[in-house]
């Protein structure tokens, strides 16, 4: 009985050690989650700005679009080692009006997310914001780009 005990938490050892270094290998390597981001049903609707391209706040309240705004914050890992640049402002900032009334603002820049009242260095540098504009601010890009000629 007692070889059966030390073989099984042997086995358990083995188990969460290899768990361990595949979750650091995981977070080294493609950054770390923002914590406490409200899930789909918790979301009544979402405001994105990007006040450099248009003063228009966006508001959409549509599941797919809601969807699809909850999804881009998947795209803001932070690096664990690296410090954030707190010296330059949010390019895009997308609330979400949640359910319960209360309100939740991610906001970023091409290297820098703000979360919670922290910021955050940006494993994936540019990415959120290219996604964001392509998907969200692709006509107020034009317009200003074709204003310009």
């Amino acid at each position: 009985m007692k070889k059966i005990a030390k073989s099984l938490l042997r086995l358990f050892g083995i188990i969460a050690l290899v768990t361990l270094l595949t979750v650091s290998i995981q977070l080294f390597t493609q950054g770390m989650w923002l914590w406490g981001l409200p899930s789909l049903d918790e979301v009544q609707s979402v405001s994105l700005s990007y006040p450099s391209v248009t003063d228009t706040v966006k508001e959409v309240s549509e599941p797919e679009d809601i969807e699809l705004a909850l999804k881009l914050t998947g795209f803001l890992k932070y690096d664990l080692f690296e410090k954030a640049d707190t010296n330059d402002e949010p390019l895009i900032s997308i609330t979400y009006h949640r359910t319960d009334g209360t309100e939740q603002t991610v906001s970023a820049n091409r290297t820098t997310v703000w979360w919670q009242g922290k910021a955050y260095a940006l494993k994936e540098k540019d990415m959120f914001v290219n996604l964001t504009e392509g998907l969200f601010f692709l006509e107020d890009l034009q317009e200003n780009e074709t204003a310009k000629k």
